[in-house]
């Protein structure tokens, strides 16, 4: 039933970014003309644009995908529309017909054709065809929630929130939020994969990695599917803002997760107005667009206000939408220090054997083979 995607390959960290509106940069130096907000995390320097062709929302953005199948488009869930964006000229056609979704929060690519869309408060999954526009029943009943395992058309949901997707075998996380749950579809199957303290929100499947990264009203934790251990990544259960060690930093209903690099993970934090930066390695958050930061007059300009979806585009930036008509883009630059390559070690003159008959047993392919020197 789920169509494998074709795995795309990411690219390097350091990065070229080419907008609408804006000559491609080349250098460090060139993001700064078009930077509005800068500030240094670590090893990755960031840039926040806001000079450049946007679509036109209505409501507000819960989540943003490129195009799988078409070059330069990517869709946008703006409330109960699916929109199509065309990114060079600007233009956008709105999917769905009027009054046929309630609130899209999450959707994602199962082939190049069908969109698989969570329509959040009708309680329901639906598939969406794009050449033709139509929808159809895909999990759950609309109108009508519950907590029920099994086959897709008889499972219940609870304001399910996003989807996301392993590229391996097809299968499909879903975040069942008021069910304090997250689900697992695979094949025409609906399980409760592992019960959560808290409801959850944004949902990540790192497909590299084979990790899955869920937010909740307060906390942010990592899953391994194959053995359902939940860690902690974010330790308190405290709503509130704190940057910091992981074991104390505090979030307010952080929904969209994207990972830019091994350790580095973003996360819009909705209710805080800021963008996170999760650096598993150095174990701290940080805050991008903060009000703890010296340079308010760029803050302002910034200026993110209940951030709620990231869409990482293939060349490495990452678009920001939220419950705002204004979208934020955010380049980053990974600021490598020159390697210091290790000294070699001097050149041992190899032993002649001590011995001038040994048995030598080598195991090729199950079989044993024996023979002498």
């Amino acid at each position: 039933m789920w169509n494998k995607l074709r795995v795309l390959t990411l690219l390097p960290l350091a990065v070229t970014i080419i907008i609408v509106g804006i000559t491609p940069v080349a250098s460090d130096e060139d993001l700064e003309q078009f930077a509005v907000y800068s500030k240094a995390v670590s090893d990755i320097k960031f840039v926040v644009v806001t000079d450049f062709t946007q679509p036109e929302i209505e409501e507000r953005v819960w989540h943003m995908e490129e195009s799988d199948a078409e070059v330069d488009i990517y869709y946008i869930a703006d409330g109960s529309r699916l929109i199509k964006y065309e990114d060079s000229s600007g233009d956008q056609i709105t999917l769905t017909a009027p009054g046929e979704f309630t609130q899209i929060t999450g959707f994602s690519q199962v082939n190049d054709t069908t969109i698989l869309l969570v329509d959040s408060l009708n309680h329901c999954l639906k598939w969406f065809d794009v050449p033709s526009s139509s929808t159809s029943l895909a999990a759950g009943s609309c109108n009508s929630s519950g907590h029920v395992d099994g086959e897709l058309l008889t499972t219940r949901f609870s304001t399910p929130r996003q989807v996301t997707r392993n590229n391996q075998d097809g299968s499909l996380y879903l975040s069942d939020s008021g069910n304090n749950a997250i689900r697992l579809l695979a094949g025409e199957l609906a399980s409760t994969m592992i019960t959560l303290d808290d409801s959850p929100h944004g949902i990540y499947y790192d497909n590299r990695h084979k990790q899955l990264y869920v937010t909740t009203t307060s906390r942010f934790i990592r899953i391994n599917p194959a053995t359902n251990i939940v860690t902690p990544l974010i330790e308190s259960t405290t709503v509130g803002f704190k940057d910091g060690g992981l074991n104390w930093a505090q979030m307010n209903s952080p929904f969209e997760i994207k990972k830019i690099a091994r350790y580095v993970i973003l996360v819009a934090d909705t209710l805080n107005n800021r963008l996170r930066v999760v650096n598993t390695r150095a174990d701290t958050v940080s805050s991008i667009c903060s009000s703890d930061d010296e340079d308010l007059t760029s803050i302002d300009k910034c200026n993110l206000y209940q951030p709620l979806s990231l869409m990482r585009y293939k060349s490495g930036a990452v678009l920001i939408g939220g419950n705002s008509s204004e979208m934020k883009l955010l380049n980053y630059v990974l600021d490598r220090p020159t390697p210091v390559p290790f000294p070699k070690p001097p050149m041992k003159p190899m032993k002649p054997p001590t011995t001038t008959s040994k048995l030598l047993h080598v195991i090729i392919c199950s079989q044993r083979v024996t023979w002498s020197v």
